[in-house]
């Protein structure tokens, strides 16, 4: 049944203007005439005409944290293919308190005049991806992976590109390869932590938890952590870490204990920048294509978005391991004489 607000008023019961004033979150509304009409509107997936003239609008919903550079790539892939398909693109925070309402995210996204959402990196406990998919609201999350989902996503391989990052290391001839992470709360975090132990037990070296630190704490006790670890009877001879950012600060943290890297610990990382040939020394990383992904999430939106009958998407682009100064061979101790 196609709905327009003239419909809507009628099988409410109210008037056009009273419909256009619960589009438009106008005050003036008796709560129960507004829960009736947007609960009709829900049920018959209603979605305003856009005016002539008029192009239609994505939300993008920002991560709660990131890179500065991985957000202004994306971002500008997003929003020059965005103009190339004649589609406007509004910044959303992730904590604007509108889209905390999860269950009235369909009227969210009706009365702010949104064809759908786009979601960089959500969490993995937040409700909004299930959420746009069970109110058939067209959508698309950027940058997390969504196995075994009807929800619809983008994502670099994260998976793929730590395995090759680790197993650089380990064809260097590195045996103790300890990984430094963030909280896993995110796809992203997840995926590239299971790339590190899918490539240390691919290689015979098992799962050792001893290994694993993970920067709880905000990188504030980096020193406190990683030092007694480096400094233990059997310490590691690299480091793979899992953002850009994580491992500049892994790298000053070494540099202010006095280890040379590659020298004395090789260091790779995920996560590759112009500023990555700049450091002392150039950072063996993970490169990923986040321009094209932010191109590429255009394209699918366009298609979701267009949909008659909601058909779940997805697309995994590949990465590349970018070898630099910052890795070698592990050091040879020299026999006790």
């Amino acid at each position: 049944m196609s709905m327009n607000i003239a419909k809507i008023a009628e099988l409410c019961g109210v008037s056009v203007s009273t419909v256009s004033r619960i589009l438009n979150n106008k005050p003036d509304v008796n709560p129960q005439t507004r829960d009736r009409v947007i609960s009709l509107m829900n049920e018959f997936g209603f979605r305003p005409t856009i005016v002539a003239g008029r192009h239609e609008t994505a939300g993008l919903v920002l991560p709660l944290v990131s890179n500065k550079e991985f957000i202004g790539e994306l971002i500008t892939g997003i929003t020059e293919s965005a103009f190339a398909f004649g589609r406007n693109v509004t910044i959303i925070p992730p904590r604007s308190k509108e889209l905390q309402d999860i269950d009235n995210i369909a009227h969210y996204c009706r009365s702010h005049g949104l064809s759908g959402l786009m979601v960089i990196n959500p969490l993995l406990s937040s409700r909004l991806p299930h959420a746009l998919r069970d109110n058939r609201i067209p959508h698309l999350i950027v940058a997390g992976t969504y196995r075994d989902t009807d929800i619809s996503w983008i994502d670099v391989d994260n998976v793929g590109g730590s395995k090759e990052a680790v197993n650089h290391l380990i064809a260097l001839g590195h045996r103790r390869i300890a990984m430094f992470h963030g909280k896993l709360n995110d796809a992203c975090g997840r995926d590239r932590l299971q790339g590190y132990r899918e490539a240390m037990v691919e290689a015979g070296f098992g799962h050792d938890p001893t290994l694993e630190l993970e920067d709880s704490l905000g990188g504030q006790s980096l020193g406190s952590a990683l030092l007694p670890m480096l400094r233990s009877a059997n310490p590691p001879t690299a480091i793979f870490v899992s953002t850009y950012r994580k491992t500049l600060r892994v790298l000053n943290c070494l540099q202010e204990a006095g280890l040379h890297v590659p020298g004395d610990i090789s260091v790779a990382g995920f996560g590759d920048y112009d500023v990555s040939l700049l450091t002392d020394p150039p950072i063996t990383s993970v490169h990923q294509p986040v321009y094209e992904m932010g191109q590429r999430a255009i394209a699918m939106f366009e298609e979701l978005a267009n949909q008659s009958e909601y058909e779940q998407q997805s697309y995994m682009l590949p990465t590349e391991l970018i070898v630099r100064k910052s890795t070698d061979k592990p050091k040879v101790k020299k026999p006790n004489r």
